[in-house]
């Protein structure tokens, strides 16, 4: 089996190489299915990551939330710590650790009881375990806030056989992709 480490560089090189057009369309189906989703649609809070480096954009899904009235809570990085803030508006958002925008940390900080979580990663199994950056900030803040619906979000390509998970590693409770939907379960 692979180690985590060598699937993140796999992984990196394969969502390296897709095009503008097709990172477009694809982004565009993965959010229609977030927001034709049960999750999504009877969830009040949306906590969402501001995509960057060739991930699954975001925008869509963000902007869908605002205009149905749900919260939008965006991760704050500060030290070794990701917490998640309201946000209104993208003007609200500046430069941020990873060059990632982000709120200026000055908000409303979420309680992270009740709502869906649009998860990112670097690749997903049948399972829903999950490959991050490496540091854990998603497993943690998941792990301190049991009660979010953990929704991963990918690229057909960062779907793998199987991931070394850990104890340590949350599992996610769907995965979409531009051509798949997978539950906990395994089940498409």
């Amino acid at each position: 089996m692979e180690t985590k480490q060598e699937i993140r560089e796999q992984i990196r090189k394969l969502r390296a190489g897709i095009g503008a057009d097709e990172w477009q369309l694809a982004t565009e189906i993965i959010a229609g299915k977030v927001i034709a989703s049960d999750s999504f649609r009877e969830a009040t809070d949306l906590f969402c990551y501001m995509d960057f480096d060739g991930e699954v954009g975001t925008e869509l899904i963000i902007d869908e939330a605002w205009r149905l009235g749900k919260d939008i809570w965006l991760p704050r990085v500060s030290g070794g710590e990701m917490e998640f803030y309201l946000v209104e508006s993208e003007k609200e958002l500046v430069q941020g650790t990873f060059g990632i925008l982000e709120p200026s940390g000055e908000g409303i900080k979420a309680p992270g009881e009740d709502g869906l979580v649009i998860v990112p990663g670097i690749a997903f199994d049948s399972k829903g375990n999950r490959i991050g950056y490496g540091k854990g900030f998603y497993d943690r803040y998941l792990k301190a806030h049991p009660h979010l619906v953990r929704l991963g979000i990918a690229f057909d390509i960062q779907l793998v056989e199987k991931i070394p998970a850990q104890e340590c590693d949350c599992r996610m409770d769907m995965v979409f992709t531009e051509k798949s939907h997978i539950n906990r379960n395994g089940e498409v």
